[in-house]
């Protein structure tokens, strides 16, 4: 195939999904961040040098400054001391409750900060309402995104072959001119920057895809020998608080410095660190009485988990902590600049062209 195609294909997918991109990479590069400024004005507590209560204290506390039509399903605690504890709660969907663990009063409801909300409605629904909210804009946004992504993996790939150096040329290639004027200067910030970043690029579109389409993520998970995990739900009605206190004590002790979500039965300690970050050991235990009866270490959990964990860790960037997430930043923002510079190169090219 000719490179003139490849041109052809490179054009005609950039003039409509352009823009999208561009929108696409923006919010991508908010959401980066969001597990770490996320709940910042939200869930900050001061220890004062107290430790934390016990947590059948912190669910009977709760449990009395709530609506008495819900229920407690799950604690989130956290490492670091000025965090406080997240109460999940049955309903609506996401419910949440932000509680002063030294003293057991909610100070807050669990509140996604708006930021983050609205560049989440873009990057997955195009600005489209979510299932809550009306199911009509949940399918046509998601859909507008599925195929701009579809787009993006054609337009990079044959970006690429167009910019793919001729022998001895690659010094040439990646080389941004400052002392041309203002068109090679996009014009080389346009190549170099679409080459540089389209492996990041290209992952996040890879894995952004099975938010998209469930074919395609039947796909996926069937590339490497599994099938979609079940979504673990976590609604059970929190029973027998004492034994919860049992249950948290003694995985808190011998797993000091690391996320826990305690749910009815069942235990996440998340493992932290380099490389997947939703992954997580599963303690389960005696509803009755707190006593451990089971430990799921991460390596032996099923390969869907695995799955599931790495294909968001490398969606957001979060496997090598702020390294990546700074790699990613960078790509994205060099990729929302990208159609652009595209679009200043093909209308100058327009203008010239009708000047001849």
């Amino acid at each position: 195939m000719s490179r003139k195609l490849f041109k052809t294909i490179h054009l005609w997918l950039s003039v409509p999904f352009g823009l999208i991109i561009t929108l696409m990479c923006l919010s991508g590069a908010v959401l980066i961040f969001e597990r770490d400024f996320g709940h910042f004005g939200q869930a900050e507590v001061k220890p004062m040098g107290c430790q934390p209560i016990e947590m059948d204290s912190i669910l009977l506390s709760v449990s009395e400054q709530i609506p008495h039509n819900k229920k407690i399903t799950g604690v989130t605690t956290y490492p670091d001391a000025s965090h406080a504890y997240k109460v999940m709660l049955d309903k609506p969907a996401m419910a949440a409750v932000w509680v002063d663990q030294y003293t057991g009063k909610v100070i807050g409801e669990y509140e996604r900060a708006k930021i983050f909300k609205l560049a989440s409605s873009a990057h997955r629904r195009l600005f489209g309402k979510s299932k809550a909210e009306g199911a009509f804009g949940a399918k046509t946004g998601k859909l507008a995104i599925g195929i701009t992504s579809i787009a993006t993996v054609f337009i990079l790939l044959s970006g690429l072959v167009i910019w793919w150096p001729q022998k001895g040329t690659w010094q040439r290639k990646l080389t941004i001119s400052t002392k041309h004027g203002s068109y090679r200067f996009w014009f080389d910030f346009h190549c170099v920057g679409g080459f540089l970043t389209s492996i990041i690029l290209l992952l996040c579109v890879f894995t952004g895809l099975s938010w998209s389409f469930g074919w395609y993520k039947v796909a996926l998970y069937s590339t490497f020998d599994s099938k979609p995990p079940k979504p673990s739900l976590h609604k059970t009605p929190a029973e027998n608080f004492p034994a919860w206190q049992i249950a948290y004590n003694g995985i808190k002790s011998v797993n000091p410095d690391e996320e826990i979500r305690i749910y009815q039965g069942e235990v996440d300690v998340v493992a932290g660190g380099f490389g997947n970050q939703q992954a997580y050991k599963t303690y389960s235990y005696d509803s009755e009485t707190g006593r451990i009866t089971d430990i799921i270490p991460y390596s032996e959990k099923e390969r869907a988990n695995h799955l599931k964990g790495w294909i968001y860790t490398l969606h957001v960037g979060s496997w090598a902590g702020w390294i990546s997430k700074i790699l990613y930043l960078i790509c994205v923002l060099i990729g929302a600049l990208l159609p652009i510079s595209g679009y200043y190169l093909w209308i100058k090219r327009l203008i010239r062209k009708n000047q001849d």
